[in-house]
Formats: structure tokens, sequence, C-alpha cells
């Protein structure tokens, strides 16, 4: 196969806003939690987007974060990686506050997939690749596998791993796209998995089927999911529910059903339109 194109690493390209830190602390692989003390962050002063977060979520455990459109679900998950910094509380990763981390160091360790994932005018696999450069040939197959994307790549493409995706993976559908994105975050062996909307342009059959996979693979790292979708659900330790910038409360699914007005208004929603689309 054909060696990566890019030069560096696509997590530590550089980025408009936060920098790396004078005097760095190291990290090292993250093996104890991820804390908001406080949190609070907005894109103009007075008109906040995120309030008072405090959150801990312990290594291993993955977190379902839902809520309406708008409420600040993926502007929380932006923070981690540092596309933003708080404007108020602060974030640990393992006990060391995030601005004091090598923004490089950090992303290192973050698998994402988000609803209209970044992808380049270039081969499927070097797309796969980008997200370990240094993985085997096999390693890119069975991540590929691993994300259900081997099947379609193999059979529905001219080129197979060869093709060429065009701008922004232009050439594929939205559905093909997130599983190039998730097989290239799967490679990547994250501490820290965030997945934002990241089935939401598959179809149920192919959602099952990554979910399942899904179930292994968070296993030992830490999982951000956000999502509309009920069947997501079950990979969840705790769901938190978010309105207007605020966490409004945390818990397990039935938990959730029973005491909380928002969430059972949302689970309720999806599930008319599950049932609408049988």
């Amino acid at each position: 196969m054909p060696p990566i194109r890019a030069a560096r690493d696509l997590w530590c390209a550089p980025l408009p806003g936060p920098s790396d830190p004078a005097r760095p602390r190291s990290l090292g692989r993250h093996h104890r939690d991820l804390v908001f003390d406080e949190v609070g962050f907005a894109y103009q002063a007075g008109h906040p987007v995120l309030r008072n977060i405090n959150l801990r979520i312990g290594f291993g455990e993955t977190v379902a974060i839902v809520g309406p459109s708008g409420c600040g679900k993926t502007t929380l998950a932006n923070l981690i990686w540092r596309f933003a910094d708080p404007t108020s509380g602060q974030i640990r990763l393992d006990g060391i506050p995030l601005p004091e981390v090598r923004l490089c160091e950090l992303r290192r360790q973050i698998g994402l997939v988000t609803q209209e994932p970044v992808l380049f005018d270039d081969t499927v696999w070097n797309n796969i690749r980008y997200g370990s450069p240094e993985a085997s040939e096999a390693e890119v197959l069975q991540a590929a596998q691993q994300a259900h994307a081997h099947r379609f790549i193999e059979h529905e493409l001219p080129d197979g791993y060869r093709t060429m995706i065009g701008p922004m993976g232009g050439q594929l559908s939205g559905g093909q796209r997130q599983r190039i994105a998730l097989a290239r975050a799967i490679l990547r062996n994250p501490a820290i998995l965030i997945l934002d909307e990241a089935t939401s342009q598959v179809d149920l059959e192919s959602e099952r089927l990554i979910q399942h996979t899904l179930e292994q693979f968070v296993q030992g790292r830490t999982t951000i999911l956000i999502t509309h979708r009920l069947g997501s659900l079950v990979l969840a330790d705790r769901i938190v529910v978010m309105e207007d910038g605020q966490i409004v409360d945390v818990g397990r699914h039935t938990e959730l059903v029973a005491r909380c007005e928002l969430y059972r208004r949302l689970y309720q929603i999806q599930f008319d339109d599950l049932k609408h689309s049988a």
C-alpha cells in the first residue's frame, strides 16, 4: 500500500486557540480519571455555553451525554482535547490540568469520531492509517473489519483501499465516512475515545454491528459517547443529561426514566421515532 502523504500527526497539527505550556508536565498514558471542576465556557463574553460543569469520569468508564440540540454536549467534548479551554473552572486528566500538558501528548491519547469526520483527499488506506502511521498492513485491515468498513471498501469502491475519496471524503456516503473515521480511531488504540454522533449516518443494521464491536473496544479505555440513538445507550455505565449548558442529572437509564422528566421526554421522542421508522 502507498505511504501516508501527510507529514505530521493530525492531532499535533497547529490550530487556532490553545498552545503548549512553557514548562509542560509529563502526562503518561491516561489511567485514573477525567475531572471537570466548575467548568464554564463562552464563545462570547456574557453568553455562556457551559455553566458549572462538575463531573468525574473514572478510567475505563463509558459515559453517554444526552440532551436537546444546542445544550453544550459537543462543546463539552471539544474541551477534552483542547479545541478551546474553559473560560472558568478547570479540567484535569489524572490530576494534571490540561493546559499544563503538551497538546501533542494529550491528543495522541484521544480517538475522535464525529458526525462529520475530518477526512483527507487521499486514499482510503491512508485515511485509516493516519490514526497510527506505524501500523502494519494487518493492523489496518483488522481496524477496518472492526469498524465494519472492510466489506464496502472491497466490494463497493472502484479501487478498494487505493480509492481516492476526494476532499473531505466527498466521494463517500456519510455512513461510509463515519466507518472510515471509526477504523482510524480503532487503529489509534486511544486511552480516551470520544464518539460524537459517530453512527448518526449509518444504517440500523450496520449500527448494531458497530455497537457489538464497541462493546469490546471500550473496555480498558475512557469513552465519552454523545448520541441521540437509543441503541448506543446500552454501552454506557452512566448517562449525563444536559440542558442549557448545565448538567441536570446523572445516572443509569432506569434511574433517569424514573426521576428525570427531561430524560423521559428525550427517550420518548426517540422511541416514537424508532417505531415510525420500523
